[in-house]
């Protein structure tokens, strides 16, 4: 393996478990809601992210051009992604919330033909029935009674939905991936400042762990991402982010001391082992 290759593999492996902290921090905030936790990320993340830029002399590196209709979109559903997913952390677990998350694949697999034109292969629809039985054991239909858990569970789903869209939205646009992260982190703060701000105090009491959220699994993750993904094959690199959910649950048994249910586990390996499948060459 040739040294810039295994650089790539490192930075891709770094970033899928720094994304993995997003719910260990996040259940460390006091005080806020999930609008709120997302707004001052993002916010944070924006401001860091663009001095990081104009410091560096990489501006250019985000200038617009052409077609913006498909970065705004893309934006839009960043922010809903994000919320709905920590209503599902907050409401459920971060374990289930993660698992849920991971579910992307496979609603890419069943609107991609119609959306990217892309052929549906037997392994996708292998996949695809992996994935659901995953969601039913985690969800479990006959227990939804809408308490609080059965909220962050739904959210969970909601959350996959969304993010499988956010990404055959980003296929469209022809902007660069740290330009699709800068205007969304903008776009997220203009749509989020509305709901968002909370008073100074709270903010100052969560400010560690909320600069957490923006430095790490934010602003890190995305550049060692896209850094390594230049070096290694993009069907590679989808397979080392599969670390991220399996890297949560760990963090969220260790540090939170979360309890997973066999079903919940058994559920989780389902969804893993579709989005292999779906990501994987022959």
């Amino acid at each position: 393996m040739d040294k810039e290759r295994f650089s790539g593999y490192g930075e891709i492996i770094i970033a899928a478990i720094l994304w993995s902290m997003v719910g260990v921090i996040a259940k460390q905030i006091q005080g806020m809601s999930p609008q709120a936790i997302i707004f001052y990320r993002i916010c944070f993340a924006l401001v860091i992210f663009f001095i990081a830029l104009l410091v560096s002399g990489k501006l250019k590196a985000i200038k617009l051009c052409g077609n913006v209709s498909y970065l705004f979109l893309f934006g839009i559903l960043q922010v809903a992604t994000m919320l709905a997913y920590f209503i599902s952390i907050m409401n459920a677990s971060v374990s289930i919330a993660v698992l849920l998350l991971s579910t992307a694949p496979v609603y890419i697999t069943i609107f991609s033909p119609w959306l990217l034109k892309e052929k549906i292969k037997t392994r996708g629809i292998i996949a695809l029935v992996l994935s659901i039985l995953g969601i039913l054991l985690i969800v479990d239909p006959g227990k939804l009674d809408f308490n609080p858990s059965s909220i962050g569970i739904l959210a969970g789903v909601a959350s996959g939905i969304l993010y499988a869209f956010q990404v055959m939205t980003s296929k469209h646009t022809k902007y660069s991936g740290y330009a699709q992260a800068f205007w969304s982190f903008l776009i997220a703060t203009l749509i989020l400042m509305p709901v968002g701000l909370v008073p100074v105090e709270v903010v100052s009491n969560n400010l560690l762990y909320l600069m957490f959220l923006a430095i790490f699994p934010t602003i890190l993750s995305v550049s060692l991402y896209f850094n390594g993904l230049k070096k290694v094959k993009a069907q590679n690199a989808s397979i080392l982010g599969l670390i991220e959910p399996l890297s949560a649950v760990i963090l969220a048994v260790l540090i939170l001391n979360e309890n997973i249910s066999t079903l919940e586990m058994i559920g989780g390996a389902l969804i893993l082992a579709g989005a292999a499948l779906i990501t994987t060459d022959k």
